[in-house]
């Protein structure tokens, strides 16, 4: 079995893995907005059926949908654009990378507060999940505009000037066997 490497994603499926990340924003900003109804009705209501079952769902997008898709970015977006000697991108990216360290680390105060509510017990703080979430939103939505600004672009264009040489390299090499 072969492993795959972060500099192994194939030019040609990277255009559509970056319309999936891509794509994986909206569904990001419509759960962070899912996290903040469900921090608003602990505070009116407190705990219920539909908090359990609300925590649960946003616990599983964002422990899953989430962490993958930054695994995805720092593993097969990020790699069509370091090394290209474009400094201000080579920010973007190192800036990417500790971001998600700290997403992850935001994440579990988060999850520290939302666990016992998915769980049907006591154990969590309706102040400290409120700032927490606060802060994980805050993070992730300035997250998503770097990517989305600067970085996506960047690995468009990247994967698009790669396809374009190796479709030019294609064709010599048949006008060359044809000759």
């Amino acid at each position: 079995m072969n492993e795959s490497r972060s500099n192994d994603t194939p030019i040609a499926g990277a255009l559509p893995l970056l319309d999936r990340v891509d794509a994986t924003h909206d569904q990001m900003r419509y759960w962070l907005g899912e996290l903040q109804s469900l921090v608003n009705h602990m505070e009116d209501r407190g705990w219920d059926t539909w908090a359990r079952d609300h925590a649960r769902s946003v616990i599983d997008f964002f422990s899953h949908t989430a962490r993958q898709h930054h695994i995805d970015v720092d593993r097969q977006v990020c790699p069509l654009i370091t090394g290209r000697g474009d400094a201000s991108l080579e920010t973007s990216v190192d800036r990417l990378r500790q971001d998600q360290g700290w997403l992850e680390e935001n994440w579990r105060e988060v999850l520290a507060q939302l666990q016992p509510v998915a769980e049907g017990f006591g154990g969590y703080d309706v102040d400290m999940l409120r700032h927490a979430a606060d802060v994980y939103a805050a993070l992730l939505l300035e997250h998503l505009a770097l990517e989305q600004s600067a970085v996506f672009p960047a690995a468009r264009a990247s994967a698009n000037t790669q396809m374009q040489a190796t479709e030019m390299r294609r064709g010599n090499a048949q006008l060359s066997a044809a000759a």
